[in-house]
């Protein structure tokens, strides 16, 4: 069976740059975790704009998986839960729509200390999970022989 170290796979990686600090720390975590895979790094002004640059990745059919970080601070109003709600729902959809796997790890966070710890921790980060829940997904298409 295939390794993360005998196989090297194409990722593409779709990163907001609104609330730089915390994406650009998911990003590196990312990086990090897909050291010696291909990287394609696409910065987006802010969430919304993620899904657009996840489809037109996606239809290319060249990426074994694509990861969309941002974060979304959740205010006093519904206007954060509606963003977030329609990443969600485009990411899935372009994910089923094109069969190419799309790991979603637009954040949704209420205060700094939640942001800190999930976006620049070593216990709990999400750009790591998200690297190693593309590679887990891409290692099992390769076993079953399918990218």
């Amino acid at each position: 069976m295939a390794s993360i170290r005998s196989s090297k796979f194409r990722f593409a990686l779709v990163v907001s740059i609104f609330n730089r600090e915390y994406t650009d720390a998911l990003l590196a975590s990312a990086q990090a975790a897909l050291k010696g895979h291909e990287l394609k790094i696409v910065r987006v002004p802010g969430a919304y704009e993620i899904p657009l640059q996840v489809q037109r990745l996606a239809r290319t059919k060249k990426y074994t998986a694509i990861i969309a970080l941002g974060v979304i601070w959740q205010g006093k109003t519904l206007h954060a839960l509606e963003i977030l709600r329609a990443v969600t729902d485009a990411l899935m959809f372009i994910s089923l729509e094109t069969d190419v796997p799309v790991i979603h790890e637009v954040l949704a966070v209420a205060t700094e200390a939640e942001a800190r710890a999930r976006c620049m921790g070593t216990k709990l980060n999400r750009g790591r999970e998200a690297a190693q829940a593309a590679l887990a997904l891409a290692l099992a298409d390769l076993a079953k022989g399918s990218r």
